[in-house]
């Protein structure tokens, strides 16, 4: 078959407050997030694995906030210091900036700021090699988001594909529910390839597409 070309459009995740649902599996995190300002310390983490959300309630507090999102790649302290309350995604990616992390906590304890971090692991699992971050890390409040349930895997496939512009029919959802690993990082995966094969091809979204994928990557 005759593949068609395509342009990728932008698919940036929404992370609206609107958008985020609410399950089992987020309930806990979801409670202390908008806790704040009442946490028990300055510094949070959530953890958990790729795409149960921890992005989305982030920049939910993020605004909530009025945070200052940062990247360790680029930190400018000066800024830091004037917003007070600090978003970082991803720490644990940035090894080689383990010392300026070190640097942010001291800052946002000095200033009576709050700092709120994302990561994949519990950061008390971590060896930075920095005795005072790891010490540093273990005192940090971890707040897991656990691995989704069946409402909530429906949910991210639902989101994922609205992110794409493309509203999915149940049966899709259901088909792809029953038959992948109902990991939200490997959903992500599949949708991106049935949405490329879609294109590609020139087919709607259907569960026979579904099945061709699936049989592509080995199901």
């Amino acid at each position: 078959m005759e593949k068609q070309l395509y342009f990728d459009i932008d698919d940036t995740p929404s992370f609206v407050e609107d958008n985020f649902i609410i399950s089992s599996s987020n309930q806990n995190a979801t409670d202390y997030i908008y806790k704040w300002p009442n946490w028990a310390s300055n510094c949070v983490v959530l953890f958990g694995e790729s795409g149960v959300g921890k992005s989305h309630l982030a920049n939910i507090w993020h605004n909530k906030a009025q945070a200052l999102k940062v990247s360790l790649e680029n930190i400018d302290f000066k800024d830091v210091q004037k917003r007070k309350n600090i978003l970082i995604d991803d720490f644990e990616l940035y090894s080689n900036k383990y010392n300026d992390l070190f640097h942010i906590i001291n800052l946002i304890n000095e200033i009576n700021g709050y700092l709120l971090m994302t990561s994949k692991v519990n950061p008390a699992s971590l060896s930075t090699g920095i005795k005072d971050l790891d010490s540093r890390l273990r005192n940090v409040t971890p707040i897991k988001i656990d691995t989704p349930d069946d409402f909530l895997l429906e949910a991210i496939i639902i989101k994922l594909f609205s992110d794409k512009r493309i509203l999915i029919d149940d049966r899709v959802i259901k088909y792809i529910l029953k038959r992948s690993n109902r990991s939200a990082s490997e959903l992500i995966k599949l949708v991106n390839i049935i949405n490329n094969k879609s294109m590609e091809q020139k087919r709607a979204i259907t569960v026979p597409l579904v099945r061709d994928v699936f049989s592509d990557v080995g199901y």
